[in-house]
């Protein structure tokens, strides 16, 4: 399959860009033709471009961001609520939107539902973009007929998840940011700083302390093979981040995340409060909870939860309830759980869910605040003690000296 990008008018006369994968040029004018798109003009993508463009798009740097999204969202629902026809929604939001990567994605979607395919089966297509929550929601607003509602529910689920995102992401990007400027600070000083002392100390011309010549030992280490530190370095990451990538090493982060001290709870309160939002959101909509618990698995950020919610839908298979083997599964607090069954059997379960998510959310605030109380103080004590070992390596030799004299 090769990837053709074209520039044509469309039946409104509106010019349009887009790409299609066709086996052949000739296949790929028979697929524009069928969007009502008169070409004007027609160019085969390289193989060079096509393996560069989908690397940007796996380290993320094409990629909708989450606001983006949230107000294509919430002006979707506007708009509908409007009473403005779907197809001229779609076409006026991938002509404004501010996202290049989303407007050729609406621009594709209005071409498939103007040849009468479904919406949530078009935004199917694009699973980085839209996840199954999104697209399951769309469905159902489909099928009821009650699309703008069900939007606007969507686009406040949206924004309560990039605020509770943003709650770890504070709560960890200040001592993450301290301790990467603290290490910066203590290679710059191995590097400029401690060279100076070495010359002053060749000329002392005695043996050195042990951590004196440890520090001088290091500083010379890097210096000699900073490329090559620089060089692993890089590639750790990169290396890194693919393996995160992989359905093992993503299990493997998860699982640490679940059980690293201090920040553990911290991820167990977000990953209740997203599956617990999803599901509660999901039922009331009126999706069933076998395929409601499969997509709040997938949504609630963390692989060891969805193979625990997997486990939850063969148990409800064979007849039991959601709590029981929730709380056997030892990932979930004993509050959820009983909640949950009180929930189930009071018939309520979707109104329960949302008392949950509420209740950890809160929770998870305090947790962060207690947190960042307690990272950031070790951090400053990190770096006071690396910068009080180097200065006590490079003056114990010059207290020596003056014993001497």
């Amino acid at each position: 399959m090769t990837v053709f990008t074209y520039t044509g008018k469309n039946s409104g006369g509106q010019v349009v860009q887009g790409e299609v994968m066709a086996e052949s040029a000739n296949a790929a004018i028979s697929l524009i033709r069928q969007r009502q798109v008169l070409i004007t003009h027609m160019s085969q993508q390289s193989v060079v471009f096509k393996n560069w463009k989908h690397w940007l798009d796996d380290m993320g740097t094409s990629r909708v961001n989450m606001q983006d999204l949230l107000s294509f969202t919430q002006q979707f629902a506007t708009m509908l609520k409007a009473g403005i026809p779907l197809l001229e929604c779609l076409a006026t939001l991938s002509r404004h939107t501010d996202s290049q990567p989303l407007r050729r994605i609406l621009t594709s979607v209005h071409h498939d539902v103007e040849r009468g395919v479904g919406l949530a089966e078009s935004l199917r297509k694009y699973p980085r973009v839209f996840n199954d929550f999104y697209v399951n929601m769309i469905e159902v607003g489909e099928t009821t007929g009650m699309m703008d509602a069900l939007l606007i529910r969507l686009g406040t689920y949206m924004q309560r998840q990039a605020t509770l995102k943003g709650r770890v992401l504070s709560a960890l990007a200040y001592p993450a940011t301290l301790f990467g400027i603290a290490l910066l600070v203590l290679v710059c000083m191995l590097i400029w700083v401690v060279p100076l002392f070495e010359q002053m100390f060749m000329e002392f011309g005695d043996t050195l302390p042990w951590l004196t010549q440890t520090v001088l030992d290091v500083s010379v280490g890097i210096q000699e093979h900073a490329v090559l530190l620089g060089g692993v370095f890089v590639t750790s990451v990169l290396v890194g981040f693919r393996l995160y990538r992989t359905s093992k090493g993503r299990r493997a982060v998860d699982a640490f995340l679940l059980r690293a001290p201090l920040v553990s709870r911290l991820f167990q309160k977000s990953s209740v409060v997203q599956f617990s939002r999803t599901l509660g959101i999901l039922l009331n909509s009126g999706v069933p909870i076998l395929e409601g618990l499969a997509v709040a698995g997938r949504v609630s950020g963390n692989r060891l939860v969805e193979e625990a919610i997997q486990h939850v839908r063969l148990r409800i298979r064979e007849g039991e309830t959601i709590a029981q083997p929730l709380a056997q599964s030892a990932i979930f607090p004993p509050l959820v759980t009983h909640m949950i069954r009180v929930g189930e059997a009071t018939g309520a379960l979707d109104a329960m869910l949302e008392q949950i998510a509420d209740l950890y959310e809160k929770e998870m605030d305090r947790t962060a605040t207690v947190l960042t109380s307690l990272l950031e103080p070790m951090v400053i004590l990190f770096i006071g003690l690396g910068v009080g070992v180097m200065v006590v390596a490079m003056y114990l030799p010059l207290f020596s000296m003056g014993a001497l004299i």
